[in-house]
């Protein structure tokens, strides 16, 4: 059978897009359930590409449940064991990208410059509680930094973005040298999304 990377992908952060804002409203069901997902998620530690979750996913479907019957946490019957499998292969494939983000980005740079692309997303991570998004323009090296971020105790996003010089020939991040534009906060996805394309337009010029 052959698993569709990106529904089944969309499907885990679907899984975890609901399961956590339910759940963060009672504290002891929520310290449960991140207990019986990071444990699913050690489960999964022997997995290291996004071909192999793929696979295990389709393979090992009842690994959250075998993990609740260890765990026997007290409000089992409350959730969502599938849900929470789900979340799980999300943070897990989350892990995955993060440890593999240097030659993800060094792949991407690579077709953006074979392709002619003028911009290129060197990493992309979004989780309930915010994103981070990093686009680079390719012949100069001068890169977008968008990021969002929710509060446990507030429910209103805080958007941000930032301007930063990365390597144009091999998108790192040059820390040494201090942001071309300092970052700003939003309180409006709206405005964000129109700073994001506003600062593409003014820092996307030869």
């Amino acid at each position: 059978m052959t698993v569709d990377a990106d529904e089944t992908i969309a499907t885990w952060r679907r899984a975890e897009a609901r399961i956590y804002p339910s759940v963060m409203v009672n504290a002891a069901l929520y310290q449960q359930y991140i207990g019986v997902v990071r444990a699913v998620i050690e489960e999964l530690g022997d997995v290291h590409t996004e071909a192999d979750l793929l696979a295990a996913w389709e393979e090992r479907r009842d690994v959250a449940a075998e993990v609740v019957r260890r765990l026997a946490p007290t409000m089992a019957a409350m959730m969502d064991v599938e849900a929470v499998r789900d979340a799980a292969f999300c943070q897990r494939h989350r892990d995955i990208t993060r440890e593999q983000a240097k030659e993800i980005a060094r792949r991407r740079l690579e077709d953006a410059r074979r392709t002619g692309a003028e911009w290129v997303t060197l990493f992309d991570d979004a989780t309930p509680l915010g994103s981070h998004r990093l686009e680079m323009h390719v012949r100069t090296g001068r890169a977008v930094h968008s990021s969002s971020e929710v509060g446990l105790d507030d429910a209103r996003p805080t958007y941000a973005i930032e301007v930063v010089q990365l390597d144009p020939a091999t998108g790192a991040w040059l820390v040494d040298k201090p942001p071309i534009m300092p970052s700003r906060q939003f309180r409006t996805q709206e405005e964000w999304e129109a700073r994001i394309a506003q600062a593409r337009s003014q820092f996307g010029r030869n």
